[in-house]
């Protein structure tokens, strides 16, 4: 059977950026964020993002909360920030620790992983070592496009605009045998860090991050897993995307090297049929 994977919403990619411990000021960029770019929403999550944290920023140093900062001062923020914005790089970082939005570490309750993700040099395709200079930070070419379409805003048009509702943010999947990562050449089972159990257990998806609760109710973020594959791999076993989902048997997931739209059964199959 083939399976149509439903389109990245805005309300998606709200979803994304809000893990359930987010704080409210956080919460209020994102919303703006998304009534902002609601009147001409190009499936772009860079976006998003990039605006949700410029949001962030101008209230913190306006002391206005995000939902009043009106679209000229963002145009204005935008503006000569030229191809390389290291100065705007500073600005967030300064006020994203200010509202203690940055600065808590790495792991699944925080929003670092989402800066760093943003403000970081990619690595070059085909280079795992890392030599090649790569592609620039996201967060430049979100600028530029940031800047052309806030530019174009009427401010009246936007107190029209209904401020977009993120999707369920935080779901847990039960599975009855194996959360397994498919690739080209092996078909993993996620194991706990701490007992090595692999069977039974669920994964909890909170926002940007995904984790493996086993069947003791030990915790383990694996690498491995990456939101989006989850998600899509849920739409592909024909199961609906809510707050509570159980899978009887296996969970199958894609690898992160293969792209987020490929279809785990199929990728399974290949490989067990490579393995035999």
């Amino acid at each position: 059977m083939t399976v149509v994977l439903p389109h990245r919403t805005l309300p998606d990619e709200m979803a994304y950026l809000l893990p359930t411990t987010a704080p409210d000021v956080w919460r209020a960029a994102v919303a703006r964020a998304a009534q902002l770019l609601a009147p001409s929403w190009d499936e772009r999550p860079n976006g998003l993002k990039a605006l949700a944290f410029i949001l962030l920023t101008l209230s913190v140093e306006r002391e206005q909360p995000p939902e009043s900062i009106p679209p000229a001062a963002v145009a204005e923020a935008l503006s000569d920030q030229g191809e390389e914005p290291h100065e705007l790089s500073r600005r967030i970082e300064a006020a994203g620790t200010t509202a203690g939005v940055l600065g808590n570490g790495y792991g699944p309750d925080t929003l670092d992983t989402l800066w760093t993700d943003l403000k970081s040099w990619q690595e070059a395709p085909g280079d795992p070592m890392g030599d090649a200079e790569g592609w620039p930070p996201a967060l430049w070419a979100a600028v530029g496009r940031l800047h052309e379409r806030i530019s174009g805003l009427d401010e009246a048009v936007i107190r029209r605009t209904p401020v977009p509702v993120p999707s369920p943010g935080a779901l847990t999947i039960s599975v009855g045998r194996y959360v397994s990562v498919v690739s080209t050449d092996a078909i993993r089972p996620i194991k706990c860090d701490t007992c090595d159990g692999c069977e039974g257990g669920s994964l909890r998806v909170d926002g940007p991050a995904v984790t493996f609760v086993c069947a003791e109710g030990h915790t383990t973020a694996n690498p491995r897993l990456d939101v989006w594959r989850v998600r899509n791999a849920l739409a592909y076993a024909g199961l609906p995307i809510g707050a509570d989902v159980a899978v009887e048997r296996d969970f199958l997931v894609t690898s992160r090297p293969y792209g987020a739209q490929s279809d785990p059964r199929y990728l399974s199959r290949f490989t067990a049929a490579l393995l035999a």
